[in-house]
């Protein structure tokens, strides 16, 4: 028979606190917003010389800057 693999367990409250973050940045001007992405990037550029609970974390912030800059280039191209 086949084992099964072990699921991770996820961590309710972090995931809220998460959402919870997400809402409040993305009710920011998309400058102000760009600012925390990018602050957040740094810090955890900053991290690595100890090992990162997520490693895919940079990716996704990076993503997301590239993301918040896109829709601020697309408003200046209506204005």
């Amino acid at each position: 028979m086949a084992d099964k693999k072990p699921t991770k367990k996820v961590d309710k409250k972090a995931v809220k606190a998460a959402a919870k973050e997400a809402e409040i940045i993305s009710n920011l001007p998309l400058p102000e917003q760009l600012v925390k992405k990018r602050a957040e990037l740094l810090a955890l550029r900053q991290g690595l010389g100890s090992t990162l609970q997520n490693p895919r974390a940079i990716t996704k912030v990076k993503k997301e800057i590239a993301r918040i800059l896109t829709k601020i280039n697309a408003t200046k191209g209506n204005e």
